[in-house]
This record gives structure tokens, sequence and C-alpha cells, in this order.
């Protein structure tokens, strides 16, 4: 799961998260490398991806991905597994974070990952073999 590119921003949507903890597990690929996958080769695309998405999750600090509704006691049904990676995070997953905007960003890439896609932005051109 990528995001189209903004005018002068290639995190496009995602561009909320480029200042917060988030973006260390958001890993940046080269147009390149996308562009021979969708052409049939991943090999450069899986080594740009690195860690698979559970294990991204995972890594975030529990501060920074532990629902906002469990983390404020809001929650009658919060559980351990509420955040990103632990494989069964509720779909009522809220991430914390103050800014709304921001947040549903989070929500929708911890959701993401915990489904098991990868999450990546793409820096650089891409091609397209036309004829082949």
């Amino acid at each position: 799961m990528y995001p189209l590119p903004a005018k002068d921003d290639f995190w496009g949507v995602l561009a909320p998260l480029r200042e917060t903890p988030w973006a260390s597990q958001i890993p940046i690929v080269s147009g390149e490398a996308l562009s021979h996958a969708l052409h049939g080769e991943p090999k450069f695309l899986r080594q740009q991806l690195g860690n698979p998405p559970r294990v991204r999750a995972k890594k975030l600090p529990i501060q920074h991905s532990m629902c906002a509704l469990a983390q404020q006691n809001q929650c009658v049904i919060a559980k351990p597994t509420c955040h990103p990676g632990s494989g069964e995070m509720p779909e009522c997953y809220q991430a914390p974070w103050d800014d709304l905007g921001t947040q549903n960003m989070m929500s929708v890439v911890a959701k993401a990952w915990n489904d098991g896609h990868y999450v990546f932005v793409v820096d650089g051109p891409e091609f397209t073999l036309v004829g082949v």
C-alpha cells in the first residue's frame, strides 16, 4: 500500500506521519524498484521493504501505538492486543495522536499492518515498459 505523491511531496496522504515516530517504520523505496515489481521482478522492492508489516508495527514504542481509548481508560473491551502488530487489533482501534487527521492516517496504516500489508512511500521516478 503506497500513496500517490502530492505535487512536491512523495509522501502524499501519508505526509502527516513524516514527523511522527511512525515514519521510521514506513520504508522509502525507489520508483525503479516499484516499477520492476510491477513488471514481474519483485526482488528489488522486497529488499527495500525490509521487515514484514507486523514486525515494523511492533517496533513502535507502546506509548505511540497502544489505542488512545485504551490508554485513557475509556474502553471497556481494552486488551493488551489493542495495538498494531498484535494480530488481534480490534476494528475500533484509534491511534494515540492529538491531531485528528494524523490519528486517522495512523489508524489506516495500523489496520494495513495488522492485516499483513506493507505500507511504504515511493521516492524517485518510475518507468513503464511499452510494447513489451
